[in-house]
């Protein structure tokens, strides 16, 4: 029996491995592609190699389109609503604590609320898609546009998101 007990897990591990990868690569295929206005910084790990980390233009909430309660912690769930700009760029409809209703071509994106200044009156908030590595040697590429970069990043209707490709405006 518990040989039986033994394969089983073994199995159930199995599978929620292959579970994990799969979600990852049909993304592709159900999730939902949106660009994002972004600045990048070029540092290097000497584990990973290059990598450019991004920050987004809807990371920093005005007061008047913060939906959330006053006393929200750091590290708690937001949730961004954006709806497509100028340039098919998503821009920030409203930031909440609870999840908004998406209509037509408004796409929801959740993140973690950070911190609260007053005197720029802003909300931070991280959608958690802060690293993105690149080949080795062409991180001077990006920090040179860094003015102009657009990130394409693929939601999954699950509630997973990753960055498909960051390039130049054009």
């Amino acid at each position: 029996m518990k040989r039986i007990w033994f394969y089983v897990i073994v199995f159930l591990q199995a599978v929620f491995l292959m579970l994990m990868s799969m979600s990852y690569y049909t993304m592709d295929t159900w999730g939902e592609s949106i660009r994002l206005k972004t600045a990048p910084v070029d540092p290097r790990d000497p584990f990973y190699g290059d990598y450019v980390t991004l920050t987004y233009e809807v990371e920093q909430v005005p007061e008047g389109k913060w939906n959330g309660s006053a006393d929200t912690g750091s590290g708690e769930k937001v949730y961004l609503l954006l709806e497509p700009g100028e340039n098919d760029l998503y821009t920030l409809v409203q930031a909440s604590a609870e999840k908004p209703d998406a209509s037509g071509e408004e796409v929801v994106l959740p993140a973690r609320y950070e911190w609260h200044d007053p005197q720029r009156g802003i909300y931070m908030v991280d959608i958690g898609l802060d690293r993105y590595f690149i080949e080795e040697g062409t991180g001077q590429q990006y920090e040179q546009n860094r003015e102009d970069m657009i990130v394409e990043v693929v939601l999954a209707p699950w509630g997973q998101k990753k960055i498909d490709s960051v390039t130049t405006s054009e």
